[in-house]
């Protein structure tokens, strides 16, 4: 399945990845090579848990965690 993502802020670049049928949300995160406790992704307008399954066609947002003290 394809699946497109447009990592934000910091980066803006938009990848799209072939993945097997039930990935998740924290498997293409780190496909991407990220870690996944520093994004969120986000379908339309809804976050998506790092164990929430992906569907093919699907377009998601990562936004990049930031912290600070």
């Amino acid at each position: 399945m394809k699946v497109t993502f447009h990592l934000l802020p910091t980066s803006k670049q938009t990848k799209t990845l072939e993945l097997k049928d039930g990935a998740k949300v924290e498997d293409a995160v780190r496909v991407l090579g990220l870690y996944p406790d520093a994004w969120i992704a986000v379908r339309g307008s809804e976050p998506i848990p790092s164990d929430g399954p992906l569907a093919d066609g699907d377009e998601i947002k990562l936004v990049s965690v930031i912290s600070g003290g």
